[in-house]
Order: structure tokens, then C-alpha cells, then sequence
């Protein structure tokens, strides 16, 4: 499988927590809940043109919002192929974080 860049993983794993309401929006809060890091709309969508590339993730058109002049939105989905490695990255991550005891750095 191939490896997820540390935006990748939080893109999709935004993307699966958000469920049918992972839309830019959306995912760029997330992300930025989730790193405490600003994610530009730019990267932001970058990285979600080259999820959908390696077929890991999906957009659909939203339904236009109920209000005058609605616009659609792009919603994204993981395919199977994404669930796949979100897992993969998790098992990862807990195969190698979990020999390691809590950190505590001390100082000298």
C-alpha cells in the first residue's frame, strides 16, 4: 500500500469523521482542530486532487442548498481503497507507538 503524507492521513481521517458533510469547508476546520496548524485552502485542495488520483477518496455535488441562489457543494468520500489505508496508517501507528511509554522528557 502506499504511504500517506502526515496531511494525507488527516485529510482522509477528517474526511471520515465528517462523513456526508466533508466538504472544504469542513475538512479545513477539522484539520486545524485536529493540528492546532492553519491548512490554506490551497494545500487544502491540492492534497484532495491527489486523494482522488490515487483513488482514495471520491467528490460528489452536493444537492443546492435549500435557500435563493443555493449553491452545490463538493462532497468528499473515502473509497474502500482510502478506508484501506486510513487503517493501514493506523495500525502503523499503533504498532509503533504502542511499546513506547508515556514521553517524559526531563531537563538537564
Amino acid at each position: 500500500m502506499a504511504r500517506l503524507s502526515r496531511n494525507e492521513e488527516i485529510i482522509l481521517l477528517s474526511i471520515w469523521k465528517l462523513d456526508d458533510n466533508a466538504y472544504g469547508v469542513t475538512i479545513r476546520k477539522s484539520f486545524m482542530e485536529m493540528t492546532r496548524q492553519i491548512l490554506h485552502y490551497g494545500s487544502l485542495y491540492n492534497t484532495l486532487e491527489l486523494l482522488t488520483r490515487k483513488g482514495f477518496v471520491t467528490c460528489r455535488e452536493s444537492r443546492p442548498e435549500s435557500r435563493k441562489g443555493g449553491r452545490r457543494k463538493k462532497l468528499y468520500y473515502l473509497t474502500p481503497t482510502g478506508r484501506k489505508a486510513l487503517k493501514e496508517a493506523q495500525s502503523v501507528y499503533r504498532s509503533v507507538w504502542g511499546t513506547v511509554s508515556d514521553l517524559e522528557f526531563k531537563r538537564k
